[in-house]
């Protein structure tokens, strides 16, 4: 999956990706709440569709939906970020963030985001997505993976996973 800049484009999805600058740390398992009240936060602050997510212990992956005329996708992430930062207990030391906010000291500043041509590249990502956690050997079936959105979609869809 090469990684693009893009210029985000309103009503467009988007593969993302960000990693912890600490790639043995566990936070992000450790603190799944925190992680989730932070996107929920921002998603009430400017509104946005998660069609997939999956956390790792130091690293998540994603397709999200932005609304029509709405450009703002980096915003969002640094806002998810933001809120993670201050709800961790102990983490960062305040004397650390930089004063513009946009460096976070737990995260590496290699945010990826990759536009999604069609609803075919949506589905492929999103397949992606659900199918990380058995790839890198973290369990044998995706839905074995508790930090993932596989569940909603199996809840959703009425069956299995």
């Amino acid at each position: 999956m090469a990684t693009e800049n893009p210029s985000w484009q309103p009503g467009s999805a988007y593969f993302f990706s960000a990693h912890l600058r600490d790639r043995y740390s566990r936070l992000l398992v450790e603190h799944a709440q925190l992680l989730r009240l932070a996107f929920r936060i921002a998603q009430q602050a400017r509104p946005f569709r998660i069609n997939a997510i999956v956390v790792l212990p130091d690293h998540l992956h994603g397709v999200w939906t932005l609304p029509d005329g709405d450009e703002e996708g980096h915003r969002r992430w640094l806002q998810i970020q933001a809120v993670f930062d201050r709800q961790l207990p102990g983490h960062p030391p305040r004397a650390m963030v930089r004063r513009d906010r946009t460096v976070r000291p737990l995260w590496h500043s290699d945010f990826r985001e990759r536009r999604l041509v069609d609803a075919d590249d949506v589905q492929r990502h999103i397949a992606y997505v659900h199918s990380y956690p058995v790839q890198h050997g973290f369990v044998r079936e995706a839905c074995e993976w508790p930090y993932s959105s596989i569940h909603r979609r199996c809840a959703r869809e009425g069956g299995p996973c």
